[in-house]
């Protein structure tokens, strides 16, 4: 589905602008998702797996950072596309158009909302927010982080998500100030260039993936019917899609962060994983069914990619 050609042709004022608390029935899968026990005013943080799969172009009346640990789509930054997947920190401000695809089942991470007035409470200079350059239109809203990174801004996102739920006297400052260390360590990380200020993607680039992906993808369909796949090679979906195999690897990287290979290696995982965890199948009919004639070949592939062996994952 993709929004940002109808996102451009709208005037701005035909694009909803939504508070926080409409925010909430408006785009959570059900009615019973809430942002904790306790909701202040002007805070609030829940895990990104309640969001639903499409967000329509809107505005926000306040600032929404997020990040994604699992789980990956399409996000709209104003005119800008960009494909997220986990170690990804992203940064939305008011009155910036955005929108969401999900192109996964599953998503991990959490969203966090905010006023400018709950940041700034107490502060003499409130100018900060304003200046953050990933809250500025025509800088970077997406930084991509390391795996040390990433589990560093978790674990602040978590323990606001605990202070939330575990209300006390408290929690607002303590909040307030965990918030503002989050931000003030993200500033750090774009000034000092110790994280990648990740670049839009671009239609071509996006259908392109996304070509590529409902070709192997399809290629799975036989399972549905309990009959073994047969996988291409990347050069092959390269031929079918009138690219060359460089040209379909750097552009489904530049999307993805992943070679096209790569992303077949997880699905055929992904389905053997599955297998593994939800059918009585034995491992050689599982092996067969997803195209290896050798079981054994098949143990050494997965155990390779997941550090464990087929048997220690029934």
């Amino acid at each position: 589905m993709n929004f940002l050609p109808e996102v451009m042709m709208r005037e701005t004022n035909e694009i909803p602008l939504i508070s926080r608390e409409n925010y909430q029935k408006r785009y959570y899968k059900n009615e019973e998702s809430r942002v904790g026990p306790i909701s202040l005013q002007h805070f609030a943080i829940d895990c990104r797996s309640k969001l639903r799969d499409t967000i329509e172009p809107h505005r926000l009346n306040f600032y929404q950072m997020f990040i994604v640990t699992g789980g990956e789509g399409v996000q709209t930054f104003g005119i800008n596309r960009h494909y997220l997947r986990e170690n990804m920190l992203c940064f939305v401000s008011p009155d910036m158009i955005t929108s969401w695809q999900s192109e996964v089942d599953k998503h991990d991470g959490y969203i966090c909302s905010f006023s400018s007035d709950f940041f700034n409470l107490g502060r003499e200079d409130k100018r900060l927010l304003k200046e953050l350059p990933f809250f500025r239109i025509d800088c970077g809203s997406v930084l991509h982080l390391t795996d040390e990174q990433t589990q560093d801004y978790l674990s602040l996102f978590e323990s606001m998500y605990q202070e939330l739920n575990h209300h006390s006297t408290i929690s607002e400052d303590i909040l307030r100030s965990s918030l503002q260390l989050l931000l003030h360590k993200a500033h750090a990380l774009y000034e000092n260039n110790e994280c990648e200020v990740v670049q839009a993607v671009n239609k071509t680039e996006l259908r392109l993936m996304k070509s590529f992906q409902e070709l192997y993808l399809k290629d799975f369909d036989p399972l549905k019917e309990h009959q073994p796949v047969s996988i291409k090679k990347v050069a092959e979906y390269a031929d079918d899609l009138g690219v060359t195999q460089n040209h379909l690897n750097d552009t489904v990287k530049s999307v993805t962060g992943k070679s096209a290979g790569r992303l077949i290696k997880d699905q055929l995982i992904k389905q053997a994983t599955m297998y593994l965890k939800q059918s009585s199948l034995d491992i050689s009919e599982i092996a067969f069914r997803l195209g290896y004639e050798d079981p054994s070949y098949f143990s050494r592939y997965f155990k390779k990619h997941t550090g464990r062996t087929p048997s220690s994952v029934r």
